[in-house]
């Protein structure tokens, strides 16, 4: 919930607040008493709603009526009310006497006609707050979808701007592979491998989101293009789940955090000495992870947290915050010549 929303709903629960405590103060009214006593009273009462209003749309809303648990969450609200409205005559009560010299318990019609309309006062504050809370999350819910829509708009358009024409792009790499001696498979390997790597990008990531086992396919591919211009003896490791199972992801997402390794990675003359592990695996409660460790030249002082090319770093943390919000975790951390990042991402409810 953004800044925004929380003044907006902190606003109306004043208001509901200041109307409760002008409604209460006129209908307790006595002239005979100072206004100053009914008045502290009065806001005591008031105060003791506040625990019903927040149970109700923090606790019962969310947890019993979304669930569509109704019975449940009326019985829920019934019981809050009941009790509030006890607590509230009793110890509102007691504080008007200390104040006033009068007591509320004087007779069965007063403690009748009290307890009443504080169990009015009390439902009314519950079916409100709750109301007010159905409201806040809907908005909430519809500004989230906008903004993921807004954000993959954004994301489809700078896609459209960078792209060459594709049917040209695999017309030229098919020219280029049959131009390509027989003997030679490592170049073929390589054009194949970027190949379907535009394929991949142009045409299958078109949609919300695409089988793990296609992502995993295409960082491995990924992998193989890069290795191309790393030394031999590079210590460079993917170490991938035997069976990954069948779920599905935001497509391309692993790898800015794989580009981004690769752009950093150390250049020590003896290049077993660069390193580059990426490790992905499942954890429980339908946990996704992506490990990537490589190290790094410390004296170059480059900053590791900028954007790598393509959709970088940023724009994969407004990505994940906006496709799995409160479902996604990821850590940075930084040794003296290793950087390591992790990605952990709910993918299932």
């Amino acid at each position: 919930m953004n800044l925004k929303i929380r003044k907006t709903e902190l606003g109306i629960y004043l208001l509901l607040w200041i109307i409760l405590t002008i409604f209460l103060l006129y209908l307790i009214y006595d002239f005979k008493t100072p206004f100053l006593y009914q008045f502290l009273s009065t806001l005591v009462v008031t105060g003791f709603t506040a625990f019903p209003a927040y149970l109700s749309s923090k606790v019962l809303v969310p947890k019993l009526l979304y669930r569509k648990l109704i019975r449940k969450f009326i019985g829920a609200l019934l019981l809050v009310a009941f009790v509030n409205t006890v607590v509230t005559y009793f110890l509102g009560g007691a504080f008007y006497y200390v104040l006033s010299g009068k007591s509320i318990f004087s007779n069965i019609g007063v403690i009748q006609a009290i307890s009443a309309a504080f169990f009015i006062i009390n439902c009314i504050v519950i079916v409100i707050s709750g109301a007010i809370q159905i409201i806040i999350d809907r908005f909430g819910m519809e500004q989230h979808l906008y903004e993921v829509e807004n954000e993959k708009v954004t994301t489809e358009l700078a896609f459209l701007r960078a792209q060459i024409n594709p049917h040209f792009l695999f017309n030229v790499l098919n020219t280029i592979y049959f131009q390509i001696q027989k003997e030679n498979n490592e170049a073929r390997n390589s054009v194949e491998k970027l190949s379907e790597m535009l394929r991949y990008q142009l045409y299958e990531c078109n949609t919300d989101k695409i089988d793990i086992s296609k992502e995993l396919a295409y960082i491995e591919n990924f992998i193989t293009v890069q290795q191309l211009r790393m030394e031999a003896g590079t210590d460079l490791k993917l170490k991938l789940p035997v069976d990954i199972g069948s779920f599905k992801i935001a497509p391309l997402l692993i790898l800015p955090l794989v580009e981004n390794a690769f752009k950093h990675i150390s250049n020590f003359k003896d290049p077993s000495k660069n390193k580059l592990y990426i490790t992905i695996y499942l954890e429980q409660d339908s946990r996704f992870v992506v490990n990537v460790v490589n190290t790094f030249n410390a004296s170059d002082g480059t900053d590791l947290l900028q954007n790598s090319s393509g959709l970088g770093l940023k724009n994969l943390e407004r990505r994940l915050a906006l496709l799995y919000p409160g479902k996604h975790s990821i850590t940075r951390h930084r040794n003296e010549n290793t950087y390591e990042t992790t990605l952990k991402i709910q993918y299932h409810d």
